[in-house]
């Protein structure tokens, strides 16, 4: 029976995972069906044959060079995440896939913010445009963290102000156009869909009488 191509790729995916169990999340993307092929410690909640939303192409990673990173993106609960991608590929160089490291330090921010004034923090690479322009998910949820961080709130202290003006926001920034974005921000934000999409309905009408006016 003939190995799937990216097989040889998961022992390292599991060994990375464990060294750095509970914080690390290892997922291996195929590009050719653009689904997760393989997870490690998936806290995240993802699973193998979820769909990746990367809609890349292998030449399209050829000037990207082997390490993408790191980078820092948001947790399913707006928690901090550092990450970093490495390309995978095969014996004439073709990219098949990525294998992406999710490390959660946001149990570390504490001591982070106070070897901050002491030690200059490694730099990381803004958001890489090439991984994340086709998920909105991702998106999402870095929208809701930066929310947050600019009204100096956190999801437990939101209250229906807070709640609708950050849809009014997301829904600015267009991020309701997937079928299940509305579930993902209720999820987030430990609301029913209903209460989501009513908070919406609401900052839309809202929106729609400020300019009949």
């Amino acid at each position: 029976m003939t190995k799937h191509p990216l097989s040889r790729f998961t022992p390292i995916a599991d060994a990375v995972a464990r060294l750095f169990h509970p914080s690390a999340e290892v997922v291996i993307h195929e590009l050719s069906s653009d689904k997760v092929y393989y997870i490690a410690n998936p806290f995240s909640g993802r699973r193998p044959g979820d769909i990746s939303l990367l809609k890349l192409k292998a030449e399209e990673l050829e000037n990207e060079g082997d390490i993408i990173g790191p980078y820092e993106k948001a947790g399913e609960k707006g928690q901090l995440i550092r990450a970093v991608t490495s390309v995978l590929r095969d014996d004439n160089g073709k990219a098949l896939g990525l294998m992406c490291i999710n490390l959660d330090y946001s149990g570390f921010e504490p001591a982070l913010d106070l070897l901050e004034s002491l030690i200059r923090p490694r730099q990381t690479r803004s958001h890489p445009e090439i991984l994340f322009r086709n998920d909105w998910r991702d998106q999402i949820k870095l929208e809701i963290r930066t929310f947050l961080e600019a009204q100096s709130l956190s999801l437990d202290n939101l209250n229906a102000g807070n709640r609708r003006s950050l849809m009014a926001c997301l829904d600015e920034k267009g991020l309701f156009y997937a079928k299940k974005s509305i579930e993902q921000v209720a999820a987030i934000l430990n609301v029913s869909r209903a209460t989501a999409y009513n908070d919406l309905q609401t900052v839309r009408k809202t929106a729609s009488t400020r300019k009949k006016g």
